[in-house]
């Protein structure tokens, strides 16, 4: 599996909201929502990362991103509708064709791995995304964090040259409702026991401001959820 004399490692970076490390690995469950923009989820580094996960919890939730991304086939591409749900999940498609063969090595009683969509259709999803939605719309620093956040991911895209297939401000108006729903679907997670979430990146702005307890009203499984930022190392093997 490995090319070279070198395989990746991963540590905890960063614990939000901090608490020890024993708390944390009180929870014997997390999950870990797969980013299919991020190239690291593949190969060697996602092979950690699983193994990781596996090796300090009972049992991880794989969540792939796809149904999710039908924001970014609208802002990106310029497909609506139909059309950019069917492309989203496409990708999904070929994710799970391409890297089949590494998940199947986790057994079920260890790893189980869903898709976007289902995640939307639960009591706690539908609870979670109507109160951030008032939020959003009542609370201006709330609604100001969130489009922060989504203003930073339009600066990353045009950092790298990805051409928009809208103006800016329609950008940011999909990369915020992306946001609400991706935020919605964490706390629906948590309400159902999926308290800790592992990531190999940084937690966003908003999220952090939750945890701080900065904004009133938030759903239930916000309050409760705990973030562990991952970071990836070579070791030699």
């Amino acid at each position: 599996m490995r090319s070279d004399g070198d395989m990746e490692g991963i540590t905890i970076d960063t614990i939000t909201p901090a608490v020890s490390q024993e708390e944390l690995f009180g929870h014997r469950r997390c999950y870990m929502g797969i980013s299919l923009d991020n190239p690291v989820f593949q190969n060697d580094f996602l092979w950690a990362l699983l193994e990781w996960a596996t090796g300090h919890f009972d049992h991880c939730l794989i969540v792939v991103g796809d149904y999710l991304r039908r924001f970014n086939e609208t802002m990106l591409n310029g497909l609506e509708g139909i059309r950019a749900e069917q492309a989203a999940e496409a990708v999904g498609d070929q994710f799970l064709q391409r890297e089949g063969d590494l998940l199947s090595r986790f057994s079920s009683d260890k790893m189980t791995v869903i898709r976007w969509k289902p995640c939307l259709e639960s009591d706690e999803y539908a609870r979670a995304r109507n109160t951030l939605a008032h939020l959003y719309n009542a609370n201006e620093k709330f609604r100001a964090a969130v489009q922060r956040d989504a203003h930073s991911f339009v600066k990353r895209q045009q950092k790298h040259n990805q051409s928009f297939a809208v103006d800016e401000v329609e950008a940011i108006h999909l990369s915020s409702q992306y946001l609400l729903e991706e935020i919605a679907v964490f706390s629906a997670l948590s309400e159902k026991g999926w308290t800790v979430e592992l990531y190999p990146g940084p937690e966003l702005d908003v999220l952090v401001d939750v945890a701080r307890g900065l904004y009133d009203g938030i759903p239930v499984g916000l309050r409760k959820r705990i973030n562990v930022e991952l970071r990836g190392y070579r070791e030699k093997g």
